[in-house]
């Protein structure tokens, strides 16, 4: 048994997915309770229905689920400091790289001379007495972010700094560039800028439920949606909460996905907050190399490719999409195409119990010859496909899904990335309650 658990300011929803497709819901508002104490009452609710407690003999609770993008929320009050290592700073300040998000539009930025080049080759030292100097005068408990030109093929200058900071500024929290994957500087920057304002919330969030979810379903292995429409082990969450914060949209596509049964082809979600497309390609979310939020600002995280349903998307198409309502919507589309099928459950809920666990690899590698990239290619499956083990995944529901070579524009021929992805699909979902079905796709 599945359960997945969506989290918004004024409610909390969980949905449970039995092993043969039955399913249920229940929810509980948050107001007078608290969201630690509304999520217990909620999985008392859950795990002490009739349907419930005579399944969880022989279909234990294995895997919870939350979607908790609503409550991933930045801290604004502390902004996070910025190391960033170039050979040298701007000449003027005008020149200076405004990264360009809302909530750390004045981040205080450290200029610290190094860096590499894209073979990885050091550009100039790095400036360690500086590092000193700053990390003894600095205040404890700040929050830092290490960024660094040529990080992706050699990170060498970021843990460096970060390791002093660590040993001398007596740091919350330092992020790396080179975590966030994407060619251009200023957005692994920017991404974890952003990363950094969330871990706070996202650590109170995590500890919160871990204890609840520990209580009640201690041998239940516990995740957390993504923007791919994927999840994984909450423990991420505390680390990398940037790529659960826009994962309600992905969640609720997975969840349509489940009540239409369509592993390949497009959906519209009809939502109160507007239409949307996607499109499953072989059980999963089709997906963006990087995420894009609504001020235009690119982050470097999988996002699935959702987009707001318009008359053009929809030209020339063989087949017209899926059209799935949530509850409370429309009886038809923005586009005047009839609603297929209309859940009877939150659709982002049913997302998250259905989500596959999901795991990425992308790097930058040099290579010299057609040997060494297919070994290095196979090498990034193996990682992939050992995680999604360590995820508590069997290891015949692993898959590679996608496993590509891609060459750098006008680089280096000998410079090129790698892209993996893999997925451990959950159980299938069979029968979820729905109110009409009529002219929906198997």
């Amino acid at each position: 048994m599945r359960i997945g658990v969506r989290v918004t300011e004024t409610l909390i929803v969980g949905v449970y997915v039995c092993a043969d497709g039955a399913s249920g819901a229940q929810s509980v508002h948050i107001d007078g309770f608290g969201m630690v104490e509304a999520f217990d009452r909620l999985m008392d609710k859950l795990l002490n229905t009739a349907d419930v407690s005579r399944r969880a003999e022989g279909d234990p609770v294995a895997v919870v689920t939350f979607e908790l993008s609503d409550v991933l929320v930045p801290q604004h009050e502390q902004l996070v400091t910025t190391i960033r290592i170039a050979p040298r700073p701007p000449i003027e300040p005008s020149h200076e790289l405004n990264i360009g998000m809302t909530a750390m539009d004045r981040p205080r930025i450290v200029h610290v001379r190094g860096g590499h080049t894209k073979l990885g080759e050091e550009l100039v030292p790095l400036d360690v007495r500086k590092l000193h100097e700053f990390a003894a005068d600095v205040s404890s408990g700040g929050r830092f972010v290490v960024s660094s030109v040529g990080a992706q093929i050699n990170s060498a200058h970021e843990l460096m700094a970060g390791t002093i900071l660590l040993e001398h500024a007596d740091p919350a929290s330092v992020n790396y560039s080179h975590s966030f994957y994407n060619s251009s500087f200023g957005t692994r920057e920017r991404t974890a800028v952003t990363n950094s304002s969330l871990i706070p919330s996202a650590e109170s969030l995590a500890t919160a439920l871990v204890l609840v979810a520990g209580r009640r379903v201690p041998n239940a292995r516990l995740f957390v949606t993504t923007n791919d429409g994927g999840c994984v082990p909450l423990s991420r969450l505390s680390v990398t909460p940037v790529h659960s914060m826009f994962s309600a949209r992905p969640s609720t596509l997975i969840g349509a996905a489940a009540l239409g049964h369509v592993d390949n082809g497009r959906i519209m979600v009809i939502a109160a907050a507007g239409d949307f497309i996607g499109e499953m390609l072989d059980g999963v979310t089709a997906v963006r190399p990087q995420l894009r939020t609504q001020d235009g600002h690119a982050l470097a995280s999988k996002s699935a490719n959702l987009l707001p349903a318009t008359p053009s998307l929809l030209t020339g198409s063989i087949e017209p999409p899926i059209v799935v309502a949530t509850s409370g919507s429309p009886d038809q589309s923005s586009l005047g195409l009839p609603v297929h099928i209309r859940a009877e459950v939150d659709l982002g809920a049913l997302g998250a119990a259905c989500a596959p666990a999901t795991d990425w690899l992308n790097r930058v590698i040099i290579v010299r010859n057609a040997t060494e990239l297919q070994q290095s290619l196979a090498a990034a499956e193996a990682r992939v496909r050992s995680r999604l083990v360590s995820f508590g995944a069997a290891t015949s529901h692993v898959r590679i899904v996608e496993s590509r070579v891609i060459a750098a524009p006008y680089e280096n021929p000998s410079i090129v990335g790698l892209r993996v992805r893999g997925v451990a699909a959950g159980k299938s979902v069979g029968g979820i309650l729905t109110r009409e079905q009529s002219g929906a796709s198997q």
